[in-house]
């Protein structure tokens, strides 16, 4: 994934060196993009007893283009995981977690470089739990709320930081999990 991510912060660099050439002009960005990662934090405490505080964000990629000059529309997809033990026998349990989200963003500009942003949506999330009591899978509707900032390095690549909440809090299963939390995450993000 490091490989992955590296390649892409060059190839967007030298395409917008490319793009841009020697001109001190600035361009108006129409669109960002992002991988990050974090940690996704979560409510339940029967989840807690199980899986701990909470899930692993292993990558989240988000993409938001900008047809108006401080509102966008865009769409987010992350992976989220965790491994635990059964309350019961202590056996090895795994969840994992695909939220797939579109929103709405307003955005803030701000002359240091740095953009903070607002975003609201609403999507659907894939559930898997995986123990020695069987496989789970099913799908529940959420909505997400989003606050962020991105500061501009050079060339269009920026370092991001955001922190999302996940509602409504649900449990499927009796009570072994509890979909959404509050996300934690940071990375890099691209704007041309």
């Amino acid at each position: 994934m490091k490989k992955i991510l590296s390649l892409f912060v060059i190839v967007m660099s030298l395409l917008s060196t490319y793009i841009r050439g020697d001109s001190e002009e600035e361009r108006d960005t129409c669109f960002d993009g992002s991988f990050t990662a974090g940690y996704v934090f979560k409510h339940d405490h029967d989840f807690k007893r199980v899986y701990g505080r909470g899930m692993i964000n292993a990558i989240t990629a988000d993409g938001c283009y900008y047809p108006w000059q401080m509102w966008g529309l865009g769409a987010k997809i992350s992976y989220w995981r965790a491994r635990g033990h059964t309350t019961f026998l202590c056996q090895c349990s795994l969840v994992q977690e695909i939220p797939v989200t579109v929103y709405v963003r307003w955005l803030k500009d701000f002359d240091c470089g740095l953009q903070t942003y607002l975003s609201l949506g609403g999507g659907f999330a894939w559930i898997k739990e995986k123990s020695y009591l069987g496989h789970v899978k099913t799908y529940k509707g959420i909505g997400e709320l989003e606050v962020g900032a991105e500061y501009a390095m050079c060339y269009g690549l920026n370092i991001v930081g955001a922190f999302r909440y996940i509602f409504p809090p649900q449990s499927f299963r009796c009570d072994k999990i509890d979909v959404g939390g509050c996300d934690l995450r940071a990375g890099i993000g691209y704007s041309f």
